[in-house]
């Protein structure tokens, strides 16, 4: 694949994921403006951490581990087999622990929140089994996104989560008055969909609806096997979110749906960008690795990295500069007040740092896995995990949820050290000094963008907590698009290469 068609896939890919991240953020303004930070609200999140957790778990897990090795085989008429078998078998073990959760629920939230009593517990628990099934439809829709995304098929997986959301928006009306439980009830329609919408590019690629089982297909148990390091990594690196939970089920009434609508507005720009470097980028490491072209590996690893700086740092500035205008733009309606924007920009000022962490951990993940190594994440998600706890415990009684938040923001931060410690160990001959300079010219270009942001903000009185939604919505717009331009132009001037095609046109 070359850089222009890189490129060109990752801005369609974008436009579908701005599209599910509005549609994602409308959702979780509904919840916001129903439930607010509120005992219902601790309850709800509580309840969607077991199937939304689970299922990114096991089935972004199991999706890495096959799509290097479906990708080997993309001329094999098996294929299919492979595809499928993995498909069926990962489904049917999620399907059982389903049903193991609903079982035994009552344990389940009590390990996951055991500071919940009374209304919360009964609320949480209820919700809980509502949502449950719905582990097993998004976990076979992210198996599915693998292997349409081995084909290059990138769109129609990136639209399963915009009709998930739509679905879920249009059941509110009907439902939302149910609070909680409704929103549940709307949850487990929405995963529905998030599988069902694949499975016709599915069958375009030869795998039809029908299980179709080998289970004697050698690269069958090597999926099986490369996916334990891999489900292992991924609850390391997704393991905050329990930790927050049990934490916070201790703290006052709020702290649990604080800290998930900052998470949320934290991961807005993976979704919008990071992630869809990292679904054009996996396929592109695994036909390096396929080719045994080392070069293009490093190339492409290195492209990665400054891709997501480009995007992640301007991100981080716009969050910690304006964690307050931000939330309240996005959230202070309804039942969530000012007292909740407030709860949730701390949180949210902690947590912004760590995306530039996050995001580099992702590219160099995809790089791992392409390599068929999958202990050094694994390696890297624990210690950072293991650091997130030690501070969570040393933290949360002085600092409260925003402590959690801390923790979180360290752990990301020693994960992606020792991510970039394995790649100079594993990845011989790649350009550090080139990378290095690169890196150093965003970080100048995002000071710029920093002091701009700030400057305008002031100007338009981002800061006024009396501003009405179309005064914050242009100021916002003024600010961040008057600092984006300060960015761009800088980034050209400093001949950043992903803005070569800008510096040809406008400098010549």
């Amino acid at each position: 694949m070359s850089k222009q068609t890189f490129l060109k896939a990752s801005t369609v890919l974008m436009v579908l994921f701005v599209a599910s991240r509005v549609l994602g953020f409308v959702r979780e303004q509904v919840i916001a403006a129903l439930l607010g930070t509120t005992l219902q609200s601790d309850a709800f999140v509580v309840a969607a951490t077991i199937p939304f957790t689970l299922s990114t778990i096991i089935g972004t897990s199991a999706g890495n581990a096959l799509l290097p090795l479906y990708t080997d085989r993309l001329q094999d008429d098996k294929r299919a087999y492979l595809a499928s078998t993995v498909l069926y078998i990962v489904g049917a073990l999620v399907a059982v622990l389903a049903l193991l959760g609903m079982i035994f629920t009552p344990l389940v939230v009590d390990l996951l929140a055991p500071g919940f009593t009374g209304e919360a517990r009964r609320t949480a628990l209820l919700c809980t089994q509502i949502m449950l099934p719905s582990t097993v439809f998004l976990t076979m829709g992210f198996i599915a996104k693998a292997v349409l995304n081995a084909h290059r098929e990138y769109a129609v997986p990136a639209m399963a989560p915009v009709w998930q959301n739509v679905i879920f928006i249009l059941l509110v009306f009907p439902l939302g008055g149910l609070l909680g439980p409704g929103l549940a009830w709307c949850t487990l329609a929405g995963a529905l969909v998030f599988y069902l919408y694949n499975l016709p590019a599915m069958v375009r690629f030869g795998i039809p609806w029908r299980p179709l089982l080998n289970t004697g297909d050698p690269d069958v148990r090597r999926v099986l096997l490369m996916s334990i390091p891999v489900i292992l990594t991924t609850l390391a690196n997704r393991g905050f979110i329990f930790v927050d939970r049990w934490f916070g089920s201790h703290l006052v009434e709020g702290s649990i749906a604080a800290l998930n609508f900052a998470n949320r507005i934290r991961e807005l720009p993976y979704g919008l960008f990071v992630a869809v470097v990292s679904s054009v980028l996996f396929p592109a490491l695994a036909a390096a690795v396929k080719r045994r072209d080392g070069r293009l590996l490093r190339d492409r690893t290195a492209m990665g990295l400054r891709l997501v700086a480009l995007v992640t740092y301007p991100s981080i500035t716009l969050l910690v500069v304006l964690a307050v205008p931000v939330v309240r733009l996005l959230f202070e309606r309804g039942a969530f007040d000012a007292t909740a924007t407030a709860a949730t920009a701390m949180a949210l000022g902690y947590y912004a740092f760590s995306v530039a962490a996050m995001s580099a951990s992702s590219v160099l993940t995809y790089t791992f896995l392409s390599m068929r190594d999958a202990l050094l994440p694994l390696w890297g998600g624990l210690a950072g995990l293991v650091v997130n706890i030690l501070l969570d415990y040393l933290l949360v009684d002085r600092m409260g949820h925003a402590g959690l938040a801390l923790g979180n923001t360290v752990g990301s931060f020693v994960t992606a050290a020792l991510f970039l410690l394995f790649l100079y160990r594993r990845l011989p001959g790649f350009d550090w000094t080139r990378q290095f300079v690169d890196q150093l010219k965003i970080v100048a270009a995002t000071l710029v963008f920093a002091g701009v942001l700030w400057l305008v903000s002031g100007y338009a009185g981002l800061f006024n907590a009396h501003l009405s939604l179309l005064e914050q919505l242009l100021g916002m717009v003024l600010a961040v698009g008057a600092a984006g331009i300060a960015y761009l132009v800088l980034l050209i001037l400093l001949n950043v290469e992903e803005t070569a095609p800008l510096r040809q046109k406008f400098i010549k």
